[in-house]
């Protein structure tokens, strides 16, 4: 696998109906997820995937009607381990000579280095994330008696792995080289602590893939709440259940500070309702008050600061 990010759509309804279930067992089943794929009796094939891959590591996100998935000997290609986060539905994985019963919310370790199955029960919605075991496997202690075997779901760092995974649909994000092995990195340290990393595995993920995880939360609650009145230090940091100065601090790592970003977005939210020819009723004091300016005299300073013109002259330009 290249540098690159790689993104793939699949679909069984890209098939005729009549040959949906073999043609797909065979185009995509086989030669791209390698598995043999079957729809469970009385049901219809319907499965939606998006793929993307990034140096080392690669992410399926799919929703699937009621299937069984053998993944036999003949099909494996490495040993690769792959992370099963069930977000919808439930499915019995059966690896390792593990037994395991998923609902919503639950993640199990698997392994594409050893034959299982999956039997999908119901209409599932499922994330499986593929990462190189040369890169994951020395962060981890026993790393090998985890497949097959649940992940404790209460474990602090399941909720920052699936939150950071939302950065692969990101594609303007990942479109920079560095970004990509960045995010691989961040990713590594959220799985090796699902896992049990090491001592100093342990050590490095929560000052690099938390800290990473945890400024993306932040970025997205302010972006969310900046115009709410009550917005503040004190909500994020309470939100993320962490001290204002830690908040202010992973800013400071950035080469920014909370204030500035938090102004930045509202300044850009303002712009951007003040050329939207839907905002076109609203007075320049309600746009303010909307983007989370209280003091329309400080906002106006502060807009022409940022943009060399007054909020009345971007609006005449629109």
């Amino acid at each position: 696998m290249g540098d690159e990010l790689i993104a793939l759509e699949l679909s069984s309804s890209a098939f005729a109906k009549r040959e949906r279930a073999e043609a797909f067992h065979q185009i995509y089943g086989r030669e791209i997820l390698r598995l043999d794929i079957e729809p469970l009796p009385d049901t219809e094939l319907q499965i939606d995937m998006s793929l993307r891959a990034l140096p080392g590591m690669s992410v399926a996100v799919a929703t699937t009607s009621p299937i069984f998935c053998d993944h036999t000997a003949s099909m494996i290609d490495g040993d690769d381990p792959i992370f099963v986060l069930n977000l919808d539905g439930s499915a019995t994985h059966r690896q390792n000579g593990h037994e395991t019963l998923l609902g919503p919310g639950d993640a199990l370790l698997t392994t594409n280095g050893l034959p299982g199955t999956a039997t999908t029960h119901t209409t599932r919605r499922v994330i499986n994330w593929r990462i190189s075991r040369t890169l994951i496997a020395p962060l981890v202690r026993n790393f090998d008696d985890g497949v097959g075997r649940p992940i404790d779901k209460s474990n602090p760092a399941l909720s920052f792995f699936l939150d950071y995974l939302g950065i692969v649909n990101e594609r303007q994000t990942l479109a920079n080289p560095g970004m990509r092995r960045a995010v691989v990195t961040h990713m590594l340290d959220l799985a090796a602590l699902l896992l049990g990393a090491t001592e100093d595995a342990a050590e490095i993920a929560n000052r690099r893939g938390v800290a990473a995880a945890r400024m993306r939360s932040i970025k997205a609650y302010i972006q969310a709440q900046a115009g709410n009145p009550g917005f503040s230090l004190a909500s994020v940091a309470a939100k993320q259940k962490i001290s204002k100065s830690y908040v202010q601090r992973l800013f400071e790592i950035e080469g920014t500070s909370f204030t500035d970003f938090v102004q930045n977005h509202r300044l850009s939210l303002a712009y951007k309702m003040l050329t939207d020819a839907s905002f076109a009723s609203h007075s320049i004091s309600e746009i303010a008050h909307r983007s989370g300016f209280n003091d329309i005299s400080y906002f106006n300073r502060t807009f022409r600061r940022a943009f060399g013109a007054s909020p009345s002259d971007v609006r005449v330009r629109k």
